[in-house]
């Protein structure tokens, strides 16, 4: 559907047409495509009038999914490196991969604009969302929009208190050979402090070509010239590198909460979905594994039209498990190096891939308190269960 269409009223509209949103709307129109029940009408709401390609998503990918078109690079190998000491994983059957957003985006959109049943608007900013006596309806720039269910994936206050995962990084060239293709650094906190937890990651696409980011974990974010400057420190202590190009840069914040944030009040028929609706794991950050996974559950729920509310985001023993570790993450940053070398070392790749992956099976969660040290993890949990 083209989006010269008018806006009038759906079935389903989605407000914010970003990762999640997008995911949502092509697992729609795959249903519509295939199955019996389908979901007359949907609509995307976003406020870009284009894409283009901003951001890097990463994960383990453990099976197919709608946008592999979309990965540009893959790895079977990863590293922790932590106090001087490095540990290596390999697993090959759950190789670490790279999605380039330019060609999400990209692949979205030609697909949504084929569909006969979903329509993206583009260059359309959302407001309230209110109910009459018949439905719900959007405000926004370009008039009403009319729906039975309203799906909201737009970013929401990140309360105060709450640990961020803040980041900066750079895509850079080099002229020499100075990074290992081959092998992922997930976290290297050679320059970490006793107040909080600080580490490098580096995504290598090539012997010279590199996205290095520095990354935080605290309640309050830096200035652009902070993370810079800890860029260049690293680049120099490491790869012993005086000058390199910036191909391009990008940075985020990412809520860890503890609980997960509330549905909005007063309105049934409005599930919230995103990075600021439980999609993303809190203690990792990583959501667009997570997104993908609940687009598809979502949408198998709307084509339903059950009267019962959307399913759960996350299972509950995972939602319990990262809410622990972020209470251990605020509380005790100068022991979270040791930690994560610890589980990376002990745990087997595969199981700690389905772990981080919200999809551990009973024996995975038992290696990973395993892992744990067990006395601080339970005094942890206690400080978690009473609100502290």
């Amino acid at each position: 559907m083209h989006n010269s269409d008018t806006l009038a009223s759906a079935d389903v509209a989605i407000v914010g047409g970003g990762m999640s949103g997008l995911a949502l709307a092509c697992q729609i129109d795959r249903i519509n495509n295939c199955a019996s029940r389908r979901i007359n009408k949907a609509v995307v709401i976003e406020p870009r009038s284009k894409y283009q390609r901003d951001k890097t998503w990463c994960y383990w990918r453990r099976g197919p999914g709608l946008f592999d078109g979309a990965i540009s690079h893959s790895w079977s190998r990863w590293e922790i490196r932590s106090a001087g000491r490095v540990t290596t994983s390999a697993c090959p059957e759950t190789p670490y991969v790279r999605v380039d957003s330019g060609h999400y985006y990209e692949s979205a959109v030609q697909r949504l604009a084929s569909s006969n049943t979903v329509g993206l608007k583009l260059g359309v900013r959302a407001g309230q969302v209110s109910r009459d006596q018949r439905q719900l309806y959007i405000d926004t720039d370009r008039g009403q929009v009319r729906a039975d269910r309203v799906i909201d994936t737009r970013p929401r206050p990140i309360p105060e208190g709450t640990l961020l995962q803040h980041f900066f990084g750079w895509e850079i060239e080099t002229d020499k050979d100075v990074f290992d293709p081959t092998t992922v650094t997930l976290m290297d906190f050679s320059a970490g402090t006793e107040e909080e937890v600080h580490f490098f990651y580096v995504l290598p696409f090539s012997s010279r070509r590199a996205l290095v980011e520095t990354t935080h974990f605290s309640k309050q974010q830096l200035c652009e010239s902070q993370y810079k400057d800890e860029l260049r420190g690293y680049l120099r202590q490491r790869f012993a590198l005086s000058n390199w190009h910036i191909c391009s840069s990008e940075g985020g914040i990412l809520p860890m909460p503890k609980r997960p944030p509330a549905q909005l009040e007063g309105q049934p028929d409005v599930a919230v979905f995103g990075l600021h609706g439980d999609t993303a794991k809190p203690s990792s950050g990583y959501c667009y594994p997570h997104a993908q996974q609940q687009a598809e559950r979502m949408a198998e729920w709307l084509s339903a039209g059950a009267n019962s509310g959307p399913p759960a985001a996350r299972h509950s023993v995972a939602r319990w498990f990262d809410a622990v570790f972020v209470t251990f993450l605020e509380n005790r940053p100068a022991q979270a190096p040791a930690v994560f070398f610890r589980l990376f070392q002990r745990v087997k790749p595969a199981a700690l891939v389905r772990f981080l992956s919200d999809g551990a099976q009973f024996a995975d969660y038992l290696r990973v308190i395993w892992a744990m040290p067990k006395a601080v993890m339970m005094r942890e949990a206690l400080r978690y269960a009473l609100g502290r």
